[in-house]
């Protein structure tokens, strides 16, 4: 979805991707200038004014023949009459105003329902239909937030709509793997990346390892996460960072426990169910999401991580941090001495007979990953 800058006496912006719907807001807002310097902008604030009124004031010609630009935010929230009065503005054809309306649901039946009153979806569908006949007068774009799976492509197809900066699918990938799935975040790392290069500089792995990088603190649970891959070097990285803040030991086992305790429940899945794990990592290698999706979610399930309606999860639960294939490389053996060093550690920690220091956490974190040699 683009978000180039237009003019039009009325613009419907909808959808729950809250940073494109709020550049393509600022794009109206932008072009509207261009041509007014001066242009006055006046957003509807029931706890200030009625809806009647401040529809008065978007009717009513301006003294001083001023450019006007009203901005009503979450118009599926409006009451049945103030809905049907918002309607009747579209009938005006007043010179020099413009009315942007904001809805952060999309036209998916899921978000209609969501939304409320029915009213609301009468009105999205007759403005749907003026604006098809009328586009000169009336815009209507939607920005809905994408799977968490998609986020690497919502980030390239962005920041050039953003930033004015282009960014590689592959750097994409590496900046969401470091600052998570949230697209507000997502956004603020792009932001102080933008800052931080020169003009019209493409973003890379090495502006974002700078800045993203240098100043995240890592957490507990991409920890445990370094520990199922067997990664000590990563494990390592993430100590240190979680050693430059505050660190309460406890929370680490119980998140090193936990994904464990997952990974060990997904190991005797996979003993009792073979075929559906061989089709469900030929899947991985063909991306066939059905399969993918259906055989996920039992593992998900059958790990304690999901529910039977979060089918929709499976690829960053199961699937993105390879859930599957870390279960397989710990022997029922290995998964017994873990807990054993991670009840011993949380009870040594607790009662001070062990040091909570970052070495002795490196020393657990050692043991962990090498579980398999340290039994021979």
């Amino acid at each position: 979805m683009t978000t180039q800058p237009a003019s039009h006496a009325f613009t419907l912006l909808m959808g729950d991707d809250t940073i494109s719907r709020e550049k393509a807001k600022q794009n109206v807002i932008d072009a509207v200038r261009q041509k007014s310097a001066d242009a006055s902008i006046e957003r509807f604030d029931p706890e200030v004014l009625s809806f009647p009124s401040f529809a008065q004031r978007i009717i009513t010609p301006s003294l001083f023949q001023e450019v006007r630009v009203f901005i009503v935010r979450d118009a599926h929230q409006l009451k049945k009459d103030d809905l049907e009065l918002l309607e009747s503005l579209f009938a005006y054809d007043i010179s020099d105003v413009h009315v942007i309306i904001e809805a952060p649901v999309g036209r998916a039946k899921k978000d209609r329902q969501r939304a409320g009153p029915k009213d609301f979806d009468q009105l999205l569908r007759r403005y749907g239909d003026i604006a098809s006949k009328n586009p000169a007068k009336f815009a209507f774009h939607e920005f809905e937030q994408p799977a968490e799976y998609k986020m690497a492509q919502w980030v390239e197809t962005q920041t050039p709509l953003l930033l004015g900066r282009t960014i590689a699918r592959k750097d994409a990938e590496f900046l969401v793997d470091l600052a998570g799935n949230d697209g507000a975040t997502l956004y603020s790392e792009l932001q102080k990346i933008d800052v931080f290069l020169p003009p019209k500089k493409p973003i890379d792995r090495e502006a974002i390892e700078a800045v993203s990088g240098a100043t995240r603190l890592m957490t507990q649970f991409e920890l445990a996460q370094a520990l199922g891959k067997k990664n000590f070097v990563k494990a390592l990285e993430i100590i240190d960072s979680l050693y430059r803040g505050s660190v309460y030991a406890p929370l680490y086992v119980a998140a090193i426990f936990k994904h464990f305790w997952a990974l060990f429940r997904i190991s005797v899945y996979a003993q009792a169910n073979q075929e559906s794990i061989k089709k469900f990592e030929a899947s991985m290698k063909r991306y066939d999401k059905q399969v993918q999706d259906e055989i996920g979610l039992s593992i998900g399930i059958a790990a304690g991580l999901m529910s039977d309606k979060q089918r929709g999860s499976v690829y960053p639960v199961v699937v993105k941090p390879g859930l599957v294939q870390q279960a397989k490389s710990f022997t029922e053996t290995n998964f017994r001495r873990i807990f054993t060093w991670l009840r011993d550690y949380d009870i040594g920690i607790k009662t001070g007979r062990i040091d909570d220091s970052k070495i002795g956490l490196q020393l657990l974190c050692y043991k962990i990953v090498r579980v398999a040699d340290l039994e021979q």
